[in-house]
C-alpha cells in the first residue's frame, strides 16, 4: 500500500472518531455547512457518519485513481526520454562515422597529390607540355560547347549572312584562322557578348576592332566599312560598326576570330560551330544574298574564283 494512501485512511479513521467523539456531546453529525452539492468533497449538516464514512471512501478512490493515472504519465515520460536518447547514441554514432569517413577522404586525397607531384617530377619538359596542351584542348571544346548552347551569344552581323567553315584554309597570307561573315555593305556589326571595345587600324584588314570579354575571352573583326560610336563597355548586342570590305578584302564581309580565355588573345579557336548555331538569318554560300525566297536556288549557283576572304 503507497504512504499516501496509508495516510488518507488514518486521516479518515481519525475524522470518524472525532465525529463520534462529536455525537456525544452533540445529537447533530455534520462537518462542513456548504449548499447543495454532489462533490465528494462537501458534506451537509445533516449527512449522518455513514454517509460521511462512503464520501470518505470515495475521496481516497479519486486520490488512488490520480496516483495512478500520475504513476502512468510518468512511466510514459520515461519511455519517451529513453527513446530520446537512444536517437542521440545514434545520431553521435553516425557523426561519429561521417567524420572518419571524411578523414578516410581527405587522406586519401592528399597520397594522390603526392603521387601525382612525384610522378610529374618524373616526366621531362616535352611530356609535361604534351600534357599542358591535351588540358588547354579539352577546356577550349568545353569553352565552344558552352557558347554554342549560350541563350546570351549575340551573331556580329545584322541581317541576311552567309559563310562556310573555311578555318584553316591555305590563303595567300598563310592559313585563315576565322570565319568570313558575308553580309551587305553597311550592315550594323554587333558585339556578340559583353565586354570592352577598342577599333584601330590593322594593315591587312583596315579598320578593325578587338573586343574583350568579361571573362576574359578575345573576339577580332575586321574590314569594317566604319567604326562604331566609341570604344569602352559595351553590351551583347551593340551596335559596334557597319560591315564593308576594307584593306584586302574583295567583297563585304566579316573577317571573325575567336580567342579563348582566360588565355584570351594567342588561343585562337574556329568560331564557325558558333556562328553556325546564332546567325539563323543564313542562306547557302552559292545564293546571292538579295535572292528572292520564291526562286529556285540551282538558278544562283555561280563559281567564287580566287576571292580573298582574308
Amino acid at each position: 500500500m503507497s504512504k499516501t494512501l496509508s495516510i488518507l485512511i488514518v486521516i479518515s479513521a481519525f475524522t470518524v472518531a472525532t465525529v463520534s467523539n462529536s455525537s456525544a456531546l452533540d445529537e447533530q453529525v455534520g462537518i462542513i455547512e456548504m449548499a447543495d452539492n454532489d462533490s465528494p468533497f462537501l458534506l451537509e449538516r445533516d449527512d449522518t457518519l455513514p454517509f460521511f464514512t462512503s464520501k470518505a471512501a470515495e475521496l481516497v478512490s479519486i486520490v488512488k485513481n490520480r496516483i495512478d493515472r500520475t504513476r502512468v504519465t510518468l512511466n510514459d515520460f520515461e519511455t519517451f526520454f529513453d527513446s530520446i536518447r537512444l536517437r542521440q547514441n545514434s545520431i553521435e554514432q553516425s557523426f561519429g562515422e561521417i567524420t572518419q569517413l571524411l578523414l578516410d577522404q581527405i587522406r586519401g586525397a592528399e597520397i594522390l597529390m603526392v603521387n601525382r607531384a612525384n610522378k610529374l617530377e618524373e616526366i621531362d619538359d616535352e611530356d609535361k607540355e604534351f600534357l599542358k596542351t591535351n588540358k588547354r584542348r579539352s577546356e577550349n571544346i568545353e569553352k565552344v560547347m558552352q557558347l554554342v548552347n549560350s541563350e546570351d551569344w549575340v551573331c556580329p552581323v545584322e541581317g541576311k549572312v552567309k559563310f562556310y567553315d573555311s578555318w584553316n584554309e591555305k590563303r595567300p597570307r598563310g592559313l585563315h584562322r576565322g570565319v568570313d561573315i558575308v553580309g551587305f555593305h553597311g550592315a550594323n556589326l554587333l558585339a556578340p557578348v559583353d565586354g570592352t571595345i577598342a577599333f584601330f587600324w590593322d594593315s591587312v584588314g583596315g579598320k578593325s576592332f578587338r573586343l574583350i570579354a568579361d571573362n576574359g575571352d578575345y573576339y577580332f573583326g575586321t574590314h569594317l566599312y566604319r567604326y562604331g560610336s566609341k570604344s569602352g563597355k559595351v553590351a551583347a548586342g551593340d551596335v559596334i560598326g557597319q560591315l564593308g570590305a576594307g584593306g584586302n578584302a574583295t567583297g563585304p564581309h566579316l573577317h571573325f576570330e575567336f580567342h579563348a580565355g582566360p588565355v584570351g588573345k594567342g588561343n585562337e579557336l574556329n568560331p564557325y560551330q558558333i556562328a553556325h548555331r546564332h546567325c539563323t538569318n543564313r542562306i547557302p554560300m552559292e545564293m546571292p544574298l538579295n535572292h528572292g525566297q520564291e526562286e529556285d536556288r540551282e538558278t544562283f549557283l555561280f563559281p567564287y574564283g580566287n576571292f580573298e576572304w582574308d
